[in-house]
């Protein structure tokens, strides 16, 4: 009796460390491993993501090395798979305002390489609601146990009131193809009064403006009002932007990978040309395999010969991957050198997402990119004062964005966001969904980001000029984005154009230059133009050339209704997005000869949307001519021969000043509207 007496006290003591985690500082459950249950994952331990990596037999507890002890995890990545194992949910850490947060554990491998560490979080775990992550960080591990520490700070690396639940998460390789063994020990997580001054401000508290859709709900069509007597603000014509990659890209274009040759065919250089596009971007110029102001000359002649300005095309002088940096003193030799051709270029774009964790970064914290965004900013202002700095943002995340538009304040004269929209499971997901939801939450995102650059910037003009942007899903077997045919067919072309009307109509941003020029056939997700198939387009290539042509100076004031996307989901860019018009409209007038152009995309996938249009005061249309581009394809590989392939026709007339048409169902359209010359 008095025997299984001190085996249940021993069992107590047990429960109280091991299953009672906050009773000794440790607010992780079984962080020791020590619970002596069979179960695989062990007890407080959870595998998260796709059903089809969930096998209990890579999470393991395992006594045979432990760090102290008698037990450690074991976290097993087979090769070509992509398990994580996560702290229990039901479990999770519940932060508290103005504390931080430091995190230990013990790892080691089965053979040296690169492991990740993160921090999941949520609003809500029932049901589950994203929440901004506080961090993520790729690791060194090797056979012997090392010991790694973090210190997450409430305020600055994220915000209790929406981070409420935090999961630890570990996945033994930062490569999917590669085989790994990972073991984890002694984790622990210890709460204590934050020892950092001051805090980040709460995007999620701070003021900023609604997004416009001009469009109230409605059922009985697209029914407004052109008030085509009254100018609005100035057209937003940057919007029709598209990016290169680098001088010498990835398909060896525009020039040879040793700068050598240009290799534009005639064909495809003409057909940039009649783009018309009031913007682009080259990056990585300081990281070819010549010199950095032969990059620059280069960059320059590809401007000249597509018709593009040199004053709206953004340079970006580092690594693509921002493995590495330029000192200060090698970009202000590049600005001079750029300024003694005189070329035009006038915006300097700092680094290229180096907020993206990679092995070998070379910025392990934001704090590194502040301090080198502030010592570039200052180079290249004393040798080109009116020059425009750009800064890498990560949407409005809280561990990068944030910190960084307000470490380096002063230093940047715009914010290049890269706001892409992603869709988890976008052949799962409704059309709608892709095109409008997504897009309406994405164009919220700006909208905040606004809200931040100026409480950051206060007295100062700051805005954001985009450099890439698009639609940016994988496929359904896990395929890059590059490789996914719906990012560049008649899904990718109504999801881009619903952004360019809101770009080109609301005060948002100042410019976008999306992704990308030039690509092969085989890799069509982003692609406008091949030139190992000079005389075809993608499908994406006739959105910008109507775009462009269809954008007067001035854009009309429009009120009036039209249906309404709902999301069915839970919100997000995953889940459905935000709600928002069916039918998305601008109208733009041009001053000097009266024309009327008008640009309205049907994001439904069945629905054909009657549509009406006022236009006040009376309006003699001289000529009404129309282009509507559709597809009922929704895997078609996006390289097509012709426009016609996806131009259909439609019939649009103004009579008694109305304007009326039927929009088809997922389309775009294009209006102009010729003004009869006012009688003498």
């Amino acid at each position: 009796m008095a025997r299984m007496h001190c085996q249940w006290t021993v069992g107590l003591i047990f429960l109280a460390s091991g299953l009672l985690p906050a009773q000794t500082g440790n607010l992780l459950l079984n962080g020791d491993l020590e619970a002596t249950a069979t179960a695989s994952p062990p007890p407080g331990w959870t595998m998260w993501g796709s059903e089809a990596w969930k096998v209990p037999g890579n999470y393991t507890r395992d006594t045979s090395r432990p760090h102290g002890g008698d037990a450690c995890l074991r976290i097993h990545h087979p090769a070509n798979t992509a398990g994580y194992l996560v702290t229990d949910p039901q479990h999770a850490i519940r932060p508290k305002r103005g504390q931080q947060y430091v995190i230990s554990f013990w790892a080691r491998a089965d053979r040296p390489g690169k492991t990740s560490f993160w921090l999941g979080a949520y609003t809500s775990i029932a049901p589950y609601v994203d929440a901004p992550s506080p961090g993520r960080f790729t690791i060194a591990v090797d056979q012997i146990w090392r010991e790694h520490r973090f210190t997450l700070v409430e305020g600055w690396d994220f915000f209790a009131d929406h981070s409420r639940h935090l999961m630890l998460s570990f996945t033994a390789s930062t490569e999917r193809k590669e085989e790994r063994t990972l073991w984890v020990d002694d984790v622990v997580v210890r709460e204590e009064a934050s020892q950092r001054r001051g805090r980040l401000a709460n995007l999620r508290t701070l003021p900023h403006a609604e997004l416009q859709h001009r469009l109230t709900p409605g059922n009985d069509g697209l029914r407004a009002v052109l008030h085509t007597d009254q100018r609005g603000r100035a057209t937003t014509r940057d919007v029709g932007g598209i990016s290169f990659h680098r001088v010498s890209g990835w398909t060896g274009h525009p020039y040879s990978q040793d700068g050598s040759a240009y290799t534009l065919p005639k064909a495809t250089e003409e057909a940039i040309r009649a783009l018309r596009l009031p913007m682009t971007r080259f990056y990585a110029l300081g990281a070819e395999a010549y010199p950095l102001e032969q990059a620059i000359d280069r960059a320059a002649t590809v401007c000249d010969r597509t018709g593009i300005p040199q004053d709206h095309c953004v340079l970006e002088f580092e690594i693509q991957g921002a493995t590495a940096k330029l000192p200060a003193e090698r970009w202000a030799a590049g600005v001079i050198h750029s300024r003694m051709k005189a070329y035009g270029f006038r915006h300097w774009e700092i680094s290229n997402e180096p907020y993206i964790t990679r092995p070998g970064a070379a910025f392990a914290t934001p704090e590194e990119y502040i301090a080198h965004v502030n010592a570039v900013s200052k180079a290249i202002r004393a040798v080109h004062p009116a020059g425009q700095i750009g800064i890498s943002a990560h949407g409005t995340d809280e561990r990068w964005s944030n910190r960084v538009l307000q470490g380096a304040a002063g230093s940047y004269d715009f914010v290049a966001a890269h706001h892409y929209a992603f869709v988890h499971q976008v052949h799962k997901q409704p059309f709608e969904a892709v095109v409008l939801g997504a897009n309406y939450h994405v164009l919220e995102e700006c909208l905040k980001l606004n809200a931040l650059i100026r409480h950051y910037n206060p007295g100062r003009t700051v805005y954001q000029y985009d450099t890439e942007w698009g639609m940016h899903c994988s496929g359904q077997n896990g395929e890059r984005a590059d490789y996914q045919a719906r990012n560049a067919n008649i899904t990718g072309v109504a999801h881009r154009a619903v952004r360019m009307i809101y770009y080109a109509r609301e005060d948002i941003l100042r410019g976008a230059s999306s992704w990308q020029m030039l690509n092969r056939a085989a890799a069509p997700g982003f692609g406008i133009l091949s030139p190992k198939e000079p005389d075809q387009r993608f499908m994406l290539y006739w959105l910008y050339y109507y775009f462009n042509r269809h954008l007067g100076d001035q854009v009309v004031p429009i009120e009036g209704n039209a249906p309404y996307y709902a999301p069915k989901g839970k919100g997000g860019r995953s889940n459905g997005g935000s709600p928002g018009p069916l039918t998305p409209l601008l109208a733009t007038t041009d001053p000097r000869t009266g024309d009327l152009f008008i640009i309205v995309a049907n994001g439904s996938w069945q629905r054909s949307v009657p549509c009406s249009l006022l236009l006040l005061p009376s309006f003699n249309a001289k000529r009404v001519t129309t282009v509507c581009l559709s597809d009922d394809d929704l895997d078609r590989h996006p390289l097509l021969g012709l426009a016609q392939e996806y131009r259909i026709p439609l019939a649009a007339e103004v009579k008694n000043n109305v304007l009326r048409t039927t929009l088809p169902p997922h389309s775009v359209t294009f209006l102009r509207l010729e003004a009869t010359p006012a009688q003498p």
